[in-house]
């Protein structure tokens, strides 16, 4: 099982990851450091209506902090996600992504992140949960879903199953309440909705699938910037290579292999690629 959402430390996703596990497994007080498609893995133990417990481990992965990756971004984000396929193949593979956002507005970087997950990263064979976070305030909580599905389905951003949460129980416990009712529902919404088989591919063709497709963002940006002072060299297939070979522990002879074949996929066309700032229209407020 996997956990995924936006860098932005204001979302609370380590509150999110607390409220599954029913005690404080991540730091709720850390910053939104990282880099993209680092991840750290929380073992938890959820207990369905029958009294049986099913042993899950949660991924919390640091997605996009914008809309863009510069060269030196996108080499350690290939780095982390060698990691990070690695982790996932050892421990049996995806069988849920949880996407968390906090009521406001859907932009560019919700959307770039939303494709990153599910159809780069799980070429779209992963179920998606919405978890929305901030509901304190909401009479009841499942009203803002009511009044804001549609934007979602204008933003092309689809789920199988979402919950409105209340990820704090709030200074001396004033939102208790909301926090038990917010614990049972999002707990309710993993077990019913995890995919019943985990999702594994091939390790290989996972990695270079993924590192082709964020490649043909970078060379966009590349090709936005290309007259702003200052900017950094473009990346070149044999510092691609050497990247492979010093920080993802290959062989000279395969990451020269996965450069190129990474680098091939620089053309390829693609309906899934992120998106661009600027290309996500207005962007969409909440109600």
């Amino acid at each position: 099982m996997i956990f995924k959402c936006p860098r932005k430390r204001w979302v609370g996703k380590s509150s999110v990851i607390n409220l599954i596990a029913g005690e404080k497994l991540a730091d709720v007080s850390s910053s939104a450091t990282g880099c993209t498609l680092e991840a750290t893995s929380y073992d938890v133990v959820l207990t369905d209506r029958n009294g049986q417990g099913h042993h899950v481990r949660l991924f919390d992965t640091v997605g996009l902090n914008e809309p863009s990756l510069s060269k030196n971004d996108y080499l350690v984000a290939i780095e982390k996600a060698n990691v990070l396929i690695n982790q996932l193949l050892r421990t049996g593979g995806i069988r849920l992504i949880i996407f968390c956002i906090r009521g406001g507005r859907i932009t560019s970087v919700t959307q770039s992140n939303y494709h990153l997950f599910r159809d780069i990263l799980c070429h779209n064979q992963v179920p998606v949960a919405f978890v929305i976070t901030g509901m304190e305030n909401e009479q009841p909580m499942e009203g803002w879903w009511s009044r804001n599905a549609a934007l979602f389905e204008r933003s092309n951003l689809s789920c199988t199953s979402h919950a409105c949460v209340t990820a704090t129980p709030g200074l001396r416990n004033v939102y208790a309440k909301q926090y038990q009712a917010s614990q049972i529902t999002i707990r309710s919404m993993l077990l019913d909705h995890m995919s019943r088989t985990s999702w594994k591919p091939e390790r290989a063709g996972w990695f270079i699938h993924l590192a082709g497709k964020l490649l043909k963002w970078v060379t966009k940006l590349k090709d936005r910037k290309r007259h702003l002072p200052g900017r950094s060299r473009a990346l070149t297939v044999d510092e691609l290579a050497r990247h492979l070979e010093d920080k993802c522990n290959f062989t000279l002879e395969e990451a020269v292999g996965l450069a190129g074949k990474i680098w091939a996929k620089r053309t390829e066309h693609s309906e899934t690629d992120l998106v661009k700032e600027g290309d996500a229209g207005d962007h969409l407020d909440f109600h």
